[in-house]
């Protein structure tokens, strides 16, 4: 365990959101004195609490005790494997303390993938308020770009819901999914998380192919909520 109690110092306070130690002990159910221990390298938790914080982190036991996490890209971002998007969702609110909707156009699309969990790279993006959506859920808007998921037109910009928990997202419901390899893609879902850790996404036009992405690729999922577009759309 020689890598351990550097790799843990160095995750608790790299990977977003950072936290504190009295948090980490909270979460062990240790005193901070014990956890504080674990970081000095004085002492090693018990089997329980490494598996909570490798399920905490992302990470696996192998890398936690043996690799150095600080050199590799992908300790920067936790692992979605479960299911969940990040922990905390970086966000804006208006001068009355309601959520902004964030717009996310074509020429912020590529920084976004790595931008997205950056409030200071999110607090920069075009805001606006739209009355009829609900407001106790969280929208964004993104300008989708192509013809796959026709007949919404490219260039329509799409509203879409905030999907923490994608366990709950039904088949062949619409989402933007935001994507490492890919990045923000608007498909139809099926959800394949519990059996093999991934989402099947599909177009609604039969010329583009459907296609598998890992749960550790996807960033974020937003349910489709609506449209806008400024073409005439005809029956």
């Amino acid at each position: 365990m020689k890598s351990f109690s550097t790799n843990l110092k160095h995750l608790r306070k790299n990977i977003q959101p950072k936290t504190t130690q009295e948090k980490m002990a909270e979460l062990l159910g240790v005193s901070i004195s014990t956890y504080g221990s674990y970081e000095e390298g004085r002492a090693e938790p018990k089997l329980e609490n490494l598996l909570k914080l490798t399920q905490f982190f992302g990470v696996t036991i192998e890398s936690l005790l043996n690799q150095d996490l600080s050199l590799s890209a992908s300790s920067q971002k936790p692992s979605h494997s479960g299911g969940h998007g990040p922990t905390i969702l970086a966000t804006t609110m208006d001068v009355h303390g309601k959520d902004n909707i964030e717009w996310v156009p074509q020429k912020a699309a590529a920084g976004y993938t790595t931008g997205y969990s950056d409030l200071e790279f999110v607090q920069k993006l075009p805001v606006f308020q739209v009355p009829f959506l609900d407001a106790n859920k969280k929208y964004r808007a993104f300008t989708i770009q192509g013809d796959s998921m026709l007949p919404i037109p490219s260039g329509s910009m799409i509203f879409a819901e905030y999907m923490d928990d994608w366990s709950l997202i039904k088949d062949d419901t619409a989402c933007i999914v935001v994507t490492d390899t890919d990045g923000i893609v608007f498909k139809k879902v099926f959800n394949y998380l519990k059996n093999q850790q991934c989402l099947l996404l599909v177009s609604s036009n039969p010329v583009f192919k459907p296609f598998l992405v890992g749960a550790d690729d996807v960033l974020e999922v937003w349910r489709y909520a609506g449209f806008f577009t400024n073409q005439f759309l005809e029956a």
